[in-house]
């Protein structure tokens, strides 16, 4: 039960930051890019000469930790090799600038404001690793 609600809060969050995106002027190219079993990209999208790599992460409860303290050294490592796997598959696509960005989602429980967006631009790079 536990598990189909985080589910669905991340597929929530997923829905709001692509709205989110969409309204900033991104183009959305995929969502939920899969590298096998080492790693996923949330959103993959592009703006004017820029490829952006997109992690979000939404959270009800900050106790657990900020949505954006999720964004752990071994994420970063997934989301890097599947980046790169994405890069060697869109070869069209890799003259374009890189970005990797963080979206997080607080999920609230005012009733008149439901949930608060925090976008952080180059969260982390290529060179880190």
């Amino acid at each position: 039960m536990i598990k189909s609600k985080n589910i669905s809060k991340g597929k929530t969050g997923e829905l709001l930051a692509l709205k989110y995106l969409k309204r900033k002027g991104f183009q959305i190219l995929y969502q939920n890019f899969r590298f096998g079993k080492f790693g996923e990209i949330d959103i993959i999208c592009k703006k004017d000469d820029t490829l952006v790599f997109v992690e979000v992460k939404s959270r009800g409860n900050v106790e657990k930790g900020t949505p954006k303290e999720s964004i752990t050294d071994f994420k970063k490592q997934r989301i890097l090799k599947s980046a790169n796997f994405f890069l060697i598959k869109h070869p069209e696509l890799s003259d374009l600038n890189l970005r990797f960005d963080f979206i997080g989602i607080k999920v609230k429980k005012n009733p008149f404001k439901r949930f608060e967006i925090e976008h952080i631009e180059n969260v982390f790079s290529f060179d880190e690793f």
